[in-house]
């Protein structure tokens, strides 16, 4: 593979990265200014940031793999 595709391959895994972040954030400030109670729903609600949040992380850390192992 190219430098230059290995490159764009990590950009866009760095823009989804970034596209996640903001939904999960963006879920968090919704879900604060909700007015749902505590239930199990809400719980559901919270796994469901911290799981986008997590893959958002992942991603992050693969993309740099990529870059790290493309420079050796």
């Amino acid at each position: 593979m190219r430098k230059t595709d290995i490159y764009d391959i990590a950009d866009k895994l760095t823009n989804f990265t970034n596209q996640l972040d903001n939904i999960a954030e963006l879920m968090l400030t919704n879900l604060s200014n909700s007015d749902i109670s505590k239930s199990k729903e809400l719980d559901r609600i919270y796994f469901l940031i911290d799981y986008a949040k997590q893959i958002s992380n992942d991603l992050y850390n693969f993309s740099n793999e990529i870059i790290k192992d493309d420079a050796k």
